[in-house]
Order: structure tokens, then sequence, then C-alpha cells
């Protein structure tokens, strides 16, 4: 119940999909709401400047797009947008809302196809019509729809004509989107929401802004003569309130993702190490900081080890765990250039950021080598140190699984939970506060959601004695820090704006996070049938339980040394399988491969004895790769030959842990989980193990 590579798919629906990238200039901090909140029977798009809603299927349907935003600071804040539709149905609107969910209230703003202008505010089933005012809008692609608000109050404006006032209701200060109601098409640009602004010169009756030319998203009429208006900086981000820089790392949205969810869960798995220590009263052998630096950096390189089924989410995954080693490589650097020594190796005596780096590096190197060898090759990792780290990995994951287990609930990715899966205990709560900055905003407005569903998990994960609050907040410092006499946890955007920041001035030539101008070996043969007189014998009566429930539930997760305990009985990545049936297919097909993981001395007559197959370690080590190439000789490379993995029964988690390596890296994979004691208890023979061969 991590922050695994399949959970990061809720981050992944909350900033937006690719298509957040492609709405983001239309849509601002909606762009990222579209993938999740789309409803059944509405389809989105863009088309001739506008990005559209369309709806043919479902009369009366309301399609909405929040982003939550908070109370009004003291400064005020405008909503703005340009809008347009194209409807048969005279009722057809389209507008701004605010929206109060926890409440039960909102108040809509919206433009009808009959050019009708309303205001109106509900409080549960009530409704409070506010304005009724016709032919305001034109419904020629100008209409502009503004909404100033101060604390507890909002004012909404449409082409400069107030329209409105709404004062003290639940609505204000939660969530702010726009709605399209009824069957057609809807055109939204432009979506912006500033703040920090003079609230009297925002309360005055705004102008029109210069809109560049669009055509209707339905043929609702020709667009005015465009006017001319400054353009944006190339690296503003005008749907972002705040003050501020907002890095974009070249635009790509699965880049921007990675990156700020890279940083973010290095900092707040680092803090949250310190929660488990403190709330659980966890033993400590060397310095805490070190040892929570281990658990965060467990944490980061898992999603690599559990790879989606959507690449965009392993990308993300992947960019995740490396910036968030990177970051401290790159820190660590900067403090050398500042006056430590540039000279001495920097694997032996350097910085404390450049020690965290390799500490860190190392145990997701050992992890996951194949993703972390672009990294380890780029700073200069030595041979020998890799070596190691693949033990240093596999240590210290054992050790904070063991240490762990007495508080964790056991689950499909806790195997080794001792809890029971309805064990009580306290939450972990999560708070995001507005903030002043971009990119504090960034965090509270796209991707706080997502962020906060997935630390709540932790709560899930472990029994903890009381609640841990988490909060996201502007601090006033770069710092992030977990109160034991409070139990909270503290993130500060300013720290989080400050790493971005160092890694877009390093890696793309930003100034202070800002754009500036350029001035300023051979396939072995198929594995042979097995010698004649060493077929198998009748069909068993498979009086042997093998499907027992023990209580485990089937896991993506290898499980620990010494790999003794109850097993699932159902598998994430193999088809079980039992006694009659491993029978069958011994019989019915000649070119099964069976390998025994248990290490003793009796196997079945055609079995191949491979127990490190079994290990422990991630399904992304040195070990994975060693098994498909041995799998891979002894099958002639042909991954639809059956392979069946067994142990020493059904206490025994190396042959689950080896047909999850297998299932993982695609063969047809078969666990006997009744293994060698199954076997026996049929009365079939068996045979003593004989040296492998390579």
């Amino acid at each position: 119940m991590y922050l695994r590579g399949a959970a990061l798919l809720f981050v992944l629906a909350a900033y937006g999909s690719p298509a957040h990238a492609q709405y983001e200039q239309l849509l601002g901090p909606l762009a990222g709401t579209v993938k999740s909140q789309l409803l059944k029977g509405w389809t989105a798009g863009e088309k001739d400047g506008w990005f559209t809603l369309r709806n043919s299927e479902v009369p009366g349907s309301e399609q909405t797009l929040y982003v939550n935003v908070g109370p009004a600071p003291d400064s005020g804040r405008i909503t703005d947008v340009n809008v347009v539709l194209n409807s048969k149905n005279p009722k057809a609107s389209i507008g701004v809302v605010l929206n109060n969910r926890a409440r039960s209230s909102l108040c809509l703003l919206e433009i009808t196809a009959a050019k009708n202008t309303l205001l109106f505010c509900l409080q549960g089933d009530k409704r409070t019509d506010i304005a009724s005012v016709p032919n305001v809008a034109k419904l020629d692609g100008s209409d502009r729809i503004k909404v100033v608000e101060v604390p507890g109050a909002a004012r909404f404006l449409v082409n400069g004509q107030k329209i409105g006032d709404v004062e003290n209701v639940p609505a204000l200060g939660a969530d702010i989107g726009i709605m399209a109601y009824d069957q057609g098409t809807f055109g939204i640009a432009d979506f912006s929401i500033n703040s920090n602004l003079n609230p009297k010169q925002s309360g005055a009756s705004p102008q029109p802004a210069g809109l560049p030319a669009r055509a209707d998203s339905g043929g609702a009429g020709a667009s005015p003569k465009p006017q001319t208006a400054a353009p944006a900086p190339a690296n503003s981000a005008p749907g972002l309130p705040g003050a501020g820089p907002y890095p974009r790392f070249g635009g790509d949205t699965l880049r921007i993702v990675g990156v700020y969810i890279g940083i973010m869960r290095s900092i707040f798995m680092h803090e949250f190490g310190h929660a488990l220590i403190g709330e659980l009263e966890l033993p400590s052998t060397g310095a805490e900081e070190d040892a929570v630096d281990i658990y965060s950096a467990l944490q980061i390189v898992e999603p690599t080890m559990y790879p989606s089924d959507d690449k965009d989410v392993n990308v993300m995954a992947r960019d995740a765990a490396t910036y968030a080693a990177l970051q401290w490589y790159y820190s660590g650097k900067l403090a050398e250039r500042k006056g430590a020594s540039a000279t001495s190796a920097w694997q032996d005596e350097h910085t404390g950021d450049l020690k965290r780096f390799r500490n860190m590096l190392c145990i997701m190197y050992g992890g996951n080598p194949a993703v972390f060898e672009p990294v380890a090759k780029h700073v200069g990792f030595e041979d020998r140190t890799k070596a190691r780290c693949t033990d240093e990995f596999q240590k210290q994951n054992r050790a904070w699984r063991r240490i762990l287990a007495p508080h964790t609930r056991v689950g499909a990715w806790t195997p080794d939970g001792q809890q029971p899966a309805n064990a009580p205990g306290a939450p972990v709560n999560v708070v995001f506060e507005p903030s002043k900055r971009k990119i504090g905003n960034l965090f509270a407005n796209n991707l706080s959601d997502a962020i906060a569903n997935n630390i709540k998990l932790l709560g899930q994960t472990y029994v903890l004695p009381r609640p841990v609050n988490v909060v996201f907040k502007d601090c006033g410092q770069l710092n992030a820090w977990y109160s034991p006499r409070e139990g909270t946890i503290t993130m500060c955007y300013e720290l989080i704006e400050n790493i971005a920041v160092m890694i877009s001035d390093i890696e793309t030539g930003t100034v202070g996070g800002e754009v500036v101008a350029k001035d300023g070996s051979p396939a072995a043969s198929p594995r042979q049938p097995p010698p004649a007189g060493q077929g198998m014998p009748s069909l068993p009566s498979g009086a042997f339980d093998e499907l027992k429930d023990s209580g485990v539930p089937a896991t993506n997760m290898l499980f620990s040394a010494p790999y003794k305990g109850p097993t699932p009985n159902k598998h994430t990545r193999a088809q079980v399988i039992t006694t009659p049936e491993l029978v069958r297919l011994i019989t019915n097909d000649k070119s099964v491969l069976i390998v025994d993981t248990s290490g003793m001395r009796e196997t079945l007559p055609i079995a191949y004895p491979l127990s490190d197959a079994g290990s422990d370690g991630s399904v992304t080590d040195q070990l994975q790769g060693a098994l498909d190439s041995w799998l891979q000789k002894k099958t002639g490379g042909d991954r639809k030959v059956p392979v069946v993995f067994l142990g020493g029964g059904m206490t025994d988690r190396s042959s689950y842990n080896a047909a999850l390596r297998a299932g993982m890296l695609g063969w047809s994979t078969y666990w006997y989980r009744g293994g060698l004691e199954a076997w026996v208890a049929n009365g079939l023979p068996t045979a003593a193990v004989k040296a492998a061969k390579d």
C-alpha cells in the first residue's frame, strides 16, 4: 500500500495525461482535470483555438471541471475565461461555478444558448436566483466571464458588465471551475486564476482582454477582429496563481510531473521515516538521519521495481525516482564548488549531500540496476561500489520490512505484515494550504488530491497509535520536519521550489527557474523430453488440500528470507497448479520445464534444482536477468514453454518468489503451491537431486 507505480496512475490522472500539455494553454489549471473528471457521454478535444466539450448523447447532463483553490487572499483573486456554445436547446449553457461539495453549496453564472445570463446559488435543494440579464452575451466567440473574489464575497461579470454579487455563502473559498449543461458543443479558452491583485481595481468593470481570433466551436458565428496583446514570457504559467518561478523542464508533461513528484517524495518519505520511528518507537542502531534516508530510498525505488502496464506511468515513476536522488547530487556539487575540495574522489571524502546521494543511489541501483545504470554512469559511480549495492539493497530492505512487520497490516503489497488486514489504528491526514507561490499552488491546485490519496494509504498500511497529520504550506523557510510532540509532518512549498529551481537551472539553463533570452550468447537447443522410464504414473486422487486459504493475499512483492511461512492460494503472475493438473501437464506436454527452489535432496524426477531463483531482492535486480538467461537457455528462448516452479511445500515461499520473477519476465509460468509435500502425499516418485548444470 505504498506509493507504487500503479498508484502513480492517480497522479497522472490528477495532473493530466499527455493531453494536459495539449490543453494547458486553453485551460490553465483546469487542464489536469479533464481525464479524471470527464463524464460518460461527453468528449473533450481542441478545435479552431478552443478547448471543446461535446455532448450528443445525454440530455440534461452537467459536465463540470473543478480545481480546489481555497479562500480568496486578502489581495483578491480573479477567475477569467473566454466561452462560447452552440446548441439547439435554448436552455443549454456554459458558465463559471464556485462549489463547496462538503457543504452542498454552489453559485453559478451561466450564459444560455438564448443569450440569457443567469446568476444563482444553491444550498442543498434550495435555489436563490440573484440575476437574470438578457442579451449581454453575444455568442460570437468574444464572451468573457470574470469572477472577482475577496474574502467572503464575489462579483460576477460578463463582457465587463456587472451581473451580480454574492456574499457570505458556503460556496465561496473551495472549488472553482466551469460547467457545461445539456446537449451541444461548448468552447472554453484562456481560463486563468490570478491572485495578488488590487481588489479595488479588480472590482471595477474591466474591459475584455485582447484575444486571438477564434472560429466558433460549431457555427455560432464569426469571431471579432483580433486585438494585439503582449506575448507572455516563455516560461510563464498563466493558469497558476501566485508569485515566483514555475520551471517547466522543457514542457514535457511526464517529465514535469516526474520531477516535482520526485522532489516531494524524497522529502516526504524521509520525514515519514522519522514519524515511523517516533510514533511506533522503532529501534535504531545507527544515526536516525541515515536510517530514514534508507527508508526513503526503498520507497522511491519501489515503483520502478513493479512496473505498470501504462508506459506513461512507468516513465513518471522512473523520472520521479531519478530526481529524488539527483537533487542531492546537484546540491552537493554546488556546495563543493563553493568551498569543498573538488579534487578528492566524491565516493570517499565529500560533502553531506554527496554522501546522502551515494547512499540513496546505492540502494536504488541495487533494487533496479537497469533503470539507474545511466545515473550511476553519469555521476561516475565505481564498478566496485555498484557490485556491493545489490547486497546492500537486500540487507536494508529485509531490515526495514522486519522492523515494521509487527506494525504492518497484512496485504497484497505487505505480505510480511503481522497485523490483520482490519486491525484498528489511526489515520494519516493530509492538508494542502493555498500558497502565495506558483509551485505551491501547483501542488495545492493540481496535485493535491492524488498525493493526499496516496499518502493516506500509509495509514491503511501501518497500525499507528495516533493520527499523523501532514500539512503542505508556505513556511517562510526552506525546510520540512516531523514533530514528535504533535505527531505532525510539515512540508514547506519553499523547499520544493528551491530544489526545482536548482534542477532547472542546472539541466535546462534557466536562471532562477525562469527562461531568459540568449543574450543575458547463441540460443541453445530446446530442452529435450524426459528420458524414457521417467514418465509419470496414473493421475493421483488429489486428496491433499493444495488450495487451502491460509489468509495470506497474493502479492507482487517478493517474500523475504528465510522464505518460511503461510503462502497465498493465488498468484498475481502465475497460474496456480495442483498435483493432478501437474501430472496432466507433464503427460500432455513433453516440453514442460520444472524448477525446484526448495534446496532439498529429493525432487521430482524431471525437475531442475535452482534454489537461487526463489531469492528475495527485487524483480529488477541482477538475479532477474540471470534467471531470464537460464530460462532462455533451457527452453531455446521459447517463452510459450510451460515453466513450473515448486518448493518444499505449502509453507515454502521461495517457489512463489521464483514464479513471480518468471511471470514478470513474460514466461508462461505455473506455480505448484503444494510442492514436494503434496507430491509425496499423492504417492508420486522422487529422485535424488543431481548437480545443476548450466
